[in-house]
């Protein structure tokens, strides 16, 4: 089994990520999520995160929040890296970069943009905004 690299996995593409409980599976999402906004060019609309309880929603909601603005302090100089390599890593390629930080001042402002939901909630989101196309009132 290949270890997954959050810093080095390329962004498309499909990747399968099998992990048990307390592996590190939303410090993944959350260390992608920052690589799409840098590197993808994608905007907080623009990336859709879905996973199964209220509860798992919310925490990855405050957990990405949390990660971009670590990452901010961290490109800004205002924080060290530490023992986190995805955070030395994205500060080897990006620290004193203006693009980047703006980029991830404009994700942190847009955040409750963001389209992190639950399976059922992402549907009925699709549902009401596809009422047209899948038929339904």
């Amino acid at each position: 089994m290949k270890t997954f690299d959050p810093l080095q996995v390329p962004l498309s593409g499909m990747n399968l990520i099998e992990a048990s409980a307390g592996t590190g599976k939303t410090y993944t999402i959350t260390s992608l999520y920052v690589r799409l906004l840098l590197e993808g060019s994608l905007l907080t609309a623009q990336i859709l995160v879905v996973t199964f309880t209220e509860a798992a929603t919310k925490e990855i909601k405050d957990r990405v929040r949390t990660r971009l603005q670590t990452v901010l302090a961290v490109l800004q100089g205002e924080q060290e890296a530490g023992a986190d390599d995805f955070l030395a890593g994205l500060a080897e390629r990006y620290r004193g970069d203006k693009r980047a930080t703006a980029v991830l001042v404009n994700a942190i402002r847009s955040l409750d943009l963001a389209a992190i939901y639950t399976i059922h909630g992402f549907c009925k989101r699709l549902l009401a905004e596809c009422a047209f196309e899948s038929g339904t009132d």
